[in-house]
């Protein structure tokens, strides 16, 4: 069992504060050589491969619109699109070929992620559809161990956790950035520069939350992704296919099972969370420059001018893409409310109408149309990304990581609650559910004078309360890259004290939207699989029509 510790806010933490004259001897960390080295291994294995694998690309425009579409109604977060699609599709197509032609099922994968455009055509290599083959061969093979020999786990949770983890497997074979070696390189600094204090807390279990959180901090990784992450933990060589003892992993499911869950599930990972985040920005930066970089790294790095001039560019085209990523997330969360609200209308708001008032009143309805999506914009524009300051803090941030410091005082942190007042506590919680029934009450009062029902004001909240979590989520993404510190003022105070108890109820409901999405499962059976089929056969027409073509071509005799 895994020793866990209670935990809310951290009890207490010293500031390291990092000057640039503490690096003009410009020697590198081993953290960052061990990343060059990585690195220089990857890009040689890529330049080895030959990309030979081409599909044909008629309809490609429509699967790629039912993907953006499709993106729009899950509402997943861009890290893990394509890996969400992965998971969906792979569930599909068993549902439709079975799991005998693995193979096949590798090709239509592949095919469809291609037409959906979540991988170039013609950039894999053809060996591609071998190591899905052998993936799906692998978990195949366990499924159908576990059916004989059971385990402490239904078979259909054990089935979506293995397909989970599958799809985080076929990822990684697709993806060329190697993002893994940069949550390695911020776990390597991390550790080196921050010390958890709390005694009673196994090392084992430090690592592992430590790990988990530079995962979700750094990587955007999803619990699939951290599951899949876990599980090389334990299986270091769980992707050598026939090294892999599928009877001995079977036979132990039920305890890696058990033993991932709680690590994923620790109950001080939001606090660890939000103590990595502040620092994941400078990595963040620190890969656009590496990825957008082809001379030697080595050299980049003992150029500390050039390196500074890099990190300033970088900066600037990065905080303009974040504002960019804002202004989609509004039009994704725009679509999204104004698609879910219309179809509850139709199914709920508008029979209600008619049944208890004999006639549809427009009043109530438009407001509750337009209010939700019209608020999300007006969040959307007042989201603003980082600017000079926020790089120069990055621009020394980044030092610590590229150039060795023999002065290193650890930021000391723990999780381990400080005790409070027990008396200010509840006056506290009862100060604030009056809070939270005098804001619900207040906006139900004015909401019925202009004739809402009561079925009207469940809606109007359940989207109120959708809209300003999404919100609070893109102001979030907008400051991925701030590593300074919030100004805050009265007014900032006044507006979390009175959306707080809707950002409360919007994440409740988004939990449970996610679990019962609606929309998804006819998005599912009543047009994903018509559509795929369709646009397979129109690909094998097209592809018949080509070979005859070919054949009319004269050959010299």
């Amino acid at each position: 069992m895994v020793t866990i510790y209670q935990s809310s806010t951290p009890v207490k933490k010293t500031t390291q504060v990092i000057h640039e004259e503490e690096y003009g001897n410009s020697v590198l960390t081993s953290f960052i050589g061990k990343f060059i080295k990585t690195r220089q291994l990857h890009k040689s294995a890529l330049s080895q491969e030959q990309t030979t694998f081409k599909v044909n690309e008629v309809l490609g425009s429509l699967a790629h619109l039912y993907e953006r579409i499709r993106n729009v109604v899950d509402y997943k977060g861009e890290h893990v699109l394509r890996r969400n699609a992965i998971e969906r599709i792979i569930k599909r197509l068993l549902r439709e070929y079975g799991a005998k032609d693995t193979n096949r099922l590798a090709k239509v994968l592949l095919k469809e992620l291609i037409l959906a455009r979540y991988v170039e055509n013609n950039s894999l290599p053809t060996e591609v559809v071998n190591k899905i083959t052998r993936i799906f061969d692998k978990y195949v093979l366990i499924l159908s161990d576990f059916v004989k020999t059971g385990s402490g786990i239904t078979l259909i949770a054990a089935t979506g956790w293995l397909w989970g983890i599958a799809s985080c497997e076929i990822e990684e074979v697709l993806d060329k950035t190697n993002t893994e070696s940069y949550a390695t390189l911020m776990y390597d600094w991390f550790m080196r520069y921050f010390k958890w204090e709390d005694d009673g807390v196994p090392l084992r279990d430090k690592e592992t939350q430590i790990y988990i959180a530079i995962e979700r901090a750094l990587a955007k990784s999803d619990d699939e992704i951290i599951r899949y992450r876990l599980l090389l933990k334990i299986y270091p060589k769980w992707k050598e296919h026939e090294n892999v003892d599928i009877k001995n992993f079977v036979q132990k499911f039920y305890q890696i099972y058990r033993s991932v869950e709680e690590d994923l599930h620790y109950p001080g990972r939001f606090i660890l969370y939000r103590i990595i985040q502040k620092n994941a920005a400078i990595f963040e930066v620190l890969q656009t420059v590496i990825e957008n970089y082809n001379g030697d790294l080595s050299e980049l790095f003992l150029d500390e001018q050039k390196f500074e001039d890099l990190i300033k560019l970088t900066c600037k085209v990065r905080y303009k893409e974040i504002q960019k990523r804002v202004n989609r997330g509004v039009v994704r969360s725009i679509t999204y409310i104004f698609i879910t609200k219309v179809f509850l209308a139709f199914l709920m708001e508008i029979p209600y109408e008619f049944y208890r008032f004999g006639s549809l009143r427009y009043l109530p309805l438009t407001i509750n149309i337009i209010i939700p999506p019209s608020l999300m914009w007006i969040i959307g524009i007042s989201i603003r990304a980082p600017g000079d300051e926020n790089t120069r803090y990055i621009i020394l941030r980044l030092k610590s990581v590229i150039y060795t410091n023999k002065n290193i005082v650890p930021n000391i942190f723990s999780l381990i609650p400080v005790k409070r007042n027990r008396v200010l506590a509840k006056i506290f919680t009862y100060l604030y559910l009056a809070l939270s029934v005098l804001v619900f009450s207040l906006v139900s009062y004015i909401l019925l004078k202009f004739n809402f029902t009561y079925l009207g004001l469940l809606i109007f909240f359940a989207f109120l309360s959708l809209v300003l979590l999404f919100g609070f989520r893109l102001r979030f993404t907008a400051n991925e890259l701030k590593v300074t510190s919030d100004k805050e003022n009265i007014l900032t105070h006044l507006i979390d004290n009175l959306t707080l108890p809707f950002l409360r109820a919007g994440l409740f409901l988004s939990r449970g939207l996610s679990k019962i999405n609606f929309i998804s499962i006819l998005l599912d059976f009543l047009i994903e699989a018509p559509l795929k089929s369709i646009i397979e056969v129109v690909g094998e027409w097209a592809s018949f029509i080509k070979e005859k073509k070919e054949e009319v071509i004269e050959v010299p005799e």
